[in-house]
C-alpha cells in the first residue's frame, strides 16, 4: 500500500473518528507508533473494524495491508486462526491482557499472542490496541537452548534417546543422543526432521505397535519392543519406552522415546 493511499485513508479516519484537536493529536502519534512498530499492530473501532493495521500485521496474516483498511478484525481473524472465541475477546472494548493460540499454516505450527489495550479518548469513544506477536520462530530457539542444556543428561544414559516434537504434523525427531546414532548407524544429521517409524523399514504391523500407538494418541506412557533396522540393513530388537512431555499448561509438547538394545525378543 502507498504513503499516499496511507495517508488520505489515515486523514479521512481521523476527520471521521475524532472530533477534538486534543484527541486527534492524540491519534496522530498513535498512528505513527503503530506504523513503526516491530510487532504487528492495529486499531479498531467500537464494532471491531480496523482503522488502521501496519505492515508488519498484514504480513504475518498474509494479506494485503490495504485490504485489512476497513475490515472486520474478528472475521478477518477466524478465517486466518479458526478460533471465533480469541476473535470474539479480541475486538470487545475493556477486554483487556493477553492471549496465546497455536494453529497451523501450510503445514507449519504458529505460535501467536495477542496483546489487547482499550483506549478512551476525551470525546467519550473508545478504541482497540492490538499487538499482535509470532512466537513461533522465539519457541522454536527456546526448544532447542533446552535441549542443549540437557543434552548432557541424555549423553549420560547408557541408552538411545529421540525426543520428538509432538506439535508438528507427523511428529517429527528434533533430537537423538549418540547411543542411538550406535545403535541405529544413523547420524543425527540422517534422522532429525522425521519421524521415528522409518527404523521399522516395511514391518508396520508388529504385535506390540497398536499398543504404542494408542499410548501416543491417548498422550500416555508406553512400551513397546521392536525389530528395527539400522542403516546397514542389519536387524536390532529395540525395547522402548516412551512419555509425553507437557508444558505449563498441560500441552503435550514433546515425546521422549528411550531405547534399550535387546538381543532377542
Amino acid at each position: 500500500m502507498s504513503s499516499h493511499v496511507r495517508s488520505a485513508f489515515r486523514s479521512m479516519t481521523l476527520k471521521k473518528t475524532v472530533a477534538r484537536p486534543e484527541d486527534l493529536f492524540e491519534k496522530e502519534l498513535l498512528w505513527a507508533w503503530l506504523e513503526s512498530a516491530q510487532l504487528g499492530m492495529c486499531l479498531l473501532n467500537a464494532t471491531g473494524e480496523l482503522l488502521s493495521a501496519n505492515a508488519v500485521l498484514a504480513e504475518q496474516f498474509a494479506i494485503p495491508q490495504e485490504m485489512l483498511f476497513g475490515a472486520s478484525f474478528e472475521r478477518l481473524g477466524k478465517h486466518i486462526v479458526a478460533d471465533a472465541e480469541l476473535m470474539k475477546w479480541a475486538v470487545t472494548p475493556d477486554a483487556d491482557g493477553k492471549r496465546s493460540h497455536v494453529f497451523q499454516r501450510d503445514y507449519k505450527r504458529v505460535d501467536l499472542s495477542i496483546q489487547a489495550t482499550t483506549l478512551r479518548y476525551h470525546s467519550g469513544e473508545r478504541f482497540r490496541v492490538l499487538a499482535v506477536t509470532d512466537e513461533t520462530l522465539l519457541k522454536r530457539a527456546q526448544l532447542i537452548a533446552d535441549l542443549d542444556r540437557s543434552s548432557r543428561q541424555w549423553e549420560a544414559l547408557n541408552a538411545g534417546v529421540v525426543i520428538s516434537d509432538a506439535l508438528r504434523p507427523d511428529m517429527p525427531i528434533i533430537y537423538v543422543n549418540s547411543v542411538f546414532e550406535r545403535m541405529s548407524g544413523y547420524s543425527a544429521a540422517e534422522v532429525v526432521g522425521r519421524n521415528c517409524r522409518f527404523l521399522q523399514g516395511a514391518e508396520t504391523d508388529q504385535p506390540d505397535l497398536p499398543q504404542l500407538r494408542d499410548a501416543i494418541k491417548r498422550e500416555v506412557n508406553g512400551h513397546a519392543l521392536l525389530r528395527n533396522y539400522r542403516k546397514d540393513g542389519s536387524i536390532f530388537f529395540n525395547e522402548l519406552f516412551v512419555s509425553p512431555v507437557r508444558n505449563d499448561a498441560g500441552v503435550v509438547t514433546q515425546f521422549i522415546g528411550v531405547q534399550h538394545l535387546r538381543s532377542s525378543r
